[in-house]
């Protein structure tokens, strides 16, 4: 069985959002031989550098064959970030990114480098077997979410499904989020 990895979004940590839901959730427990959540550094003001020292701490770039990876959010761009850093033949089972986005409608200064440090998009599409990304129409950070599906498209050939007023996907019970973590990973 496969292991999943959650990275969690600003501020967060293992006890945010539907992250507790979704552990206990029994088809992903079924699904899954271990759920787990990083120790973040500095959650209320994510760097790239330490954001991904702590996935290092908590996961070998070379063994991620029975690895998803679900990122939520910022959470997103630090799984594409840390994948980018795999060596040549590593890849991941499969990516969820949750809320992802590749800039912000109003972004703030400790998000810039985020959005402004260039990524290498070949080299982290060929980090994964797949990407998947849920988003909403209206998300608080995205507005314009139509441009931002196609990038993920166009950047990772993710298969992108838009799912109606749940805005950032910060709720304690997120079905959707199961649904596409299921459908990515398959049958146990």
């Amino acid at each position: 069985m496969s292991r999943l990895c959650i990275v969690p979004r600003w501020s967060g940590g293992p006890d945010s959002d539907f992250y507790p839901w979704l552990r206990a959730q029994p088809a992903v427990r079924a699904r899954f031989s271990a759920v787990i959540g990083p120790s973040i550094e500095r959650p209320d003001e994510p760097t790239i550098e330490a954001w991904l020292t702590s996935l290092g701490a908590a996961l070998d770039l070379g063994a991620l064959t029975d690895t998803y990876l679900l990122g939520h959010s910022v959470g997103c761009q630090a799984v594409l970030r840390f994948l980018e850093q795999a060596p040549a033949g590593a890849r991941a089972a499969g990516v969820l990114c949750v809320a992802g986005w590749w800039s912000v409608d109003q972004p703030w200064d400790s998000i810039r480098p985020w959005i402004e440090t260039p990524m290498d998009h070949a080299r982290v599409r060929q980090a994964s077997e797949q990407f998947s990304v849920l988003m909403s129409d209206n998300d608080p950070f995205t507005a314009d979410w139509e441009h931002n599906a196609r990038l993920w498209r166009e950047r990772l050939g993710a298969e992108v499904h838009t799912i109606p007023g749940r805005k950032h996907f910060n709720e304690a019970e997120e079905p959707a989020v199961v649904d596409a973590l299921l459908a990515l990973a398959g049958p146990a």
